[in-house]
């Protein structure tokens, strides 16, 4: 196993290798983790090899964070009322969200949007 030295001289295992550096992640520790390796690579105190290191498992994070926005967009809904009062759902468009927020015509064919 591969291991990563801390400015202290002392050594802590590497992140795991492959799609399994994100597993059992959940998406703000992900994007935390992503963070934490900009900064390592930005500071320029790393030797290349675990520069390269660094991307790579930035790259599987990127990959995993973009994965996990694009579930999460799946799932959105949103909840209109009918004039008469009864709820419907409709998947989320993004395309049709910004253009309405655009003309401030957030509105159904026959209700409006709460």
């Amino acid at each position: 196993m591969a291991t990563t030295r801390k400015k202290s001289g002392e050594t802590q295992p590497a992140p795991p290798a492959g799609d399994q550096a994100a597993e059992g992640l959940k998406f703000e520790q992900a994007l935390e983790r992503l963070e934490k390796i900009v900064a390592e690579m930005e500071s320029a105190e790393l030797p290349l090899d675990e520069v390269v290191g660094r991307f790579e498992e930035g790259t599987r994070l990127v990959r995993f964070c973009a994965q996990k926005l694009e579930e999460a967009e799946k799932k959105i809904e949103i909840l209109a009322k009918k004039k008469d009062g009864t709820v419907i759902t409709g998947a989320f468009e993004p395309e049709l969200e910004a253009e309405s927020a655009r003309t401030g015509a957030a509105k159904e064919k026959d209700g409006k949007l709460f």
